[in-house]
């Protein structure tokens, strides 16, 4: 549920004249590409401006938002890119469902090179579970269409991280208190393949045995998220005590 606009007005318009509205960490944060959302008014986007890896021309990445009426979280439910903060939309995502606290940079917004083809991409958080399965909304840029799109591929993952130098992907989470894994994945066109999954898991005694496991046959990203029975998808390679 979302505040209508008159009574989200007033309400971001008290927020923000409350003394306790910019902590330190807000006042010190200057790492976000984004402007901040104490600048924007209601119904103007937040602007995140970076630069095109490959190409070289700038990038404005503008965040539509409102505010959550039962959380106070930063809620973004639309995404344009352009050339310029204000120029001609090139690419247009309707439908985000990104939120994160107020105190969280832009819903914690990124740039960078996903998928190793040379050019940029984004990111911002797309919500923040009580346990560590960070879950974002990816976009990708798409040369051949020249608009950032959805990567259905990469938000299935959770907290996935980039590896320049190999090209994989890595992913990691956590089942419950005693099992945690690691998922390394590669890009085969739009598809992330997975090439090995590492499941740690801990006795009664606190002793911690890691699993290796290997695909059997093409197992994507998504596949391996939406599939009920993943053993069907796995082969236990062997077994040897955690790092």
């Amino acid at each position: 549920m979302t505040y209508t606009f008159p009574l989200r007005l007033a309400l971001w318009s008290a927020f923000l004249a409350a003394p306790g509205f910019f902590t330190p960490a807000l006042a010190q944060d200057t790492s976000s590409p984004c402007t901040p959302v104490a600048e924007a008014e209601f119904g103007d986007p937040i602007v995140c401006t970076g630069v095109m890896k490959k190409g070289g021309h700038k990038l404005a990445v503008r965040l539509y938002w409102d505010i959550l009426a039962d959380t106070d979280e930063l809620h973004v439910l639309r995404i344009e890119t352009a050339k310029t903060p204000t120029g001609k939309a090139r690419s247009v995502i309707d439908n985000v469902d990104s939120r994160a606290p107020m105190t969280m940079a832009a819903n914690g917004f990124e740039f960078g090179d996903f998928n190793f083809d040379g050019y940029t991409d984004f990111r911002l958080i797309e919500f923040l579970p009580a346990g560590p399965n960070v879950a974002y909304f990816n976009a990708i840029y798409d040369p051949q269409t020249h608009k950032h799109v959805v990567a259905a591929e990469l938000n299935a993952l959770s907290a996935p991280t980039f590896d320049s130098k190999t090209k994989m992907v890595v992913s990691e989470w956590r089942g419950n208190a005693i099992t945690h894994g690691r998922d390394v994945f590669a890009w085969d066109g739009p598809n992330l393949i997975l090439r090995e999954r590492i499941v740690s898991m801990y006795d009664d005694n606190s002793n911690c045995m890691a699993t290796t496991y290997e695909p059997v046959g093409r197992v994507t990203a998504s596949m391996l998220g939406s599939s009920e029975d993943q053993s069907a998808l796995l082969n236990e390679i062997y077994e040897t005590p955690c790092d």
